[in-house]
């Protein structure tokens, strides 16, 4: 199996990643346009992963994990797994809990997908919603005090799609803390040095690099996996998943630590890929149990 991305799937990681630099900078995550889901539609994302287009698991983590870099809306993780496996437009992320259901990226939307024990599903949103500041910043907030019965999509592997790509945007979230930290220890200066000079912040970023080469192989070997239609796909995108969000929360920390004492602030952008991977953490979890029962 190789896991080397052909130049296609480079070209378009690369357009991916210099369109979000221009027009979806992360340090603007909390103030995006009114426009960039018209903006996403345009550029294909919302869409990328229907039949008809013909592209693969492997392409789609690839651009995925370039999206979750610049904290790109949550809502296209639904979006993408329902344009799949029972078409439609844009599709909000439900988070179903005992008695209410979180739902993110509402606007503009009547449907709602997320995972109900072990399937995923859809539901039918009101047609008035609330919204509201959550933990991400930069996903809306709706709160549906009922526990609504979805319409299961009956494939399997609808599930383990929006692990998939759950788990490409937590390495990119993992990615961009990495980043965010390597560059402050370049140019913040102690004692009359760059920190990144001092070997107790080379570990904390060397680290967080670990995380990030591990996470991705394991992210690109379960969307291989899963094109293969092979036996243990469900195991290998559990792993890529349980592995992805590991690294998003732990260089999510590091960053902050990395920062210092403004990297606790609000002001500072830190904060930002943190919260993201808690939200993300939520979506289509992975335990303990599941993996040893896949793997078993």
């Amino acid at each position: 199996m190789d896991l080397t991305p052909d130049a296609d799937q480079e070209a378009l990681r690369v357009a991916t990643a210099d369109w979000c630099r221009d027009n979806m900078p992360l340090d603007g995550a909390t103030s995006r346009p009114l426009g960039l889901w018209q903006q996403l539609e345009a550029m294909g994302w919302t869409a990328m992963t229907a039949p008809d287009m013909g592209l693969d698991h492997a392409t789609e983590a690839l651009v995925f994990a370039d999206l979750g870099r610049f904290l790109a809306p949550v809502g296209l993780l639904a979006s993408a797994v329902a344009a799949r496996w029972v078409g439609g437009g844009k599709t909000a992320l439900a988070l179903p809990a005992a008695d209410k259901v979180r739902v993110f990226d509402a606007e503009d939307t009547t449907a709602a997908l997320g995972v109900w024990g072990e399937d995923a599903g859809i539901i039918m949103l009101p047609g008035r919603m609330d919204m509201q500041s959550g933990l991400d910043l930069s996903a809306s907030l709706s709160v549906i005090d009922l526990a609504l019965t979805p319409n299961v999509i009956g494939d399997p592997r609808a599930r383990r799609h929006l692990q998939l790509l759950a788990a490409a945007f937590a390495l990119g979230c993992a990615d961009a803390a990495r980043d965010m930290a390597a560059d402050y220890a370049k140019i913040r200066e102690q004692f009359d040095r760059p920190i990144g000079w001092f070997q107790s912040l080379k570990h904390i970023c060397s680290d967080m690099a670990v995380r990030c080469a591990v996470a991705r192989s394991q992210l690109y070997f379960a969307a291989c996996a899963l094109d293969a239609d092979e036996a243990d796909s469900a195991f290998h995108v559990a792993a890529a998943k349980r592995l992805a969000d590991q690294a998003a929360l732990e260089n999510g920390r590091a960053n902050i630590q990395v920062h210092g004492g403004i990297g606790m602030t609000d002001e500072a952008y830190p904060h930002y890929c943190l919260k993201r991977a808690h939200l993300l953490s939520f979506i289509a979890p992975v335990s303990t149990s599941h993996l040893l029962k896949e793997a078993a």
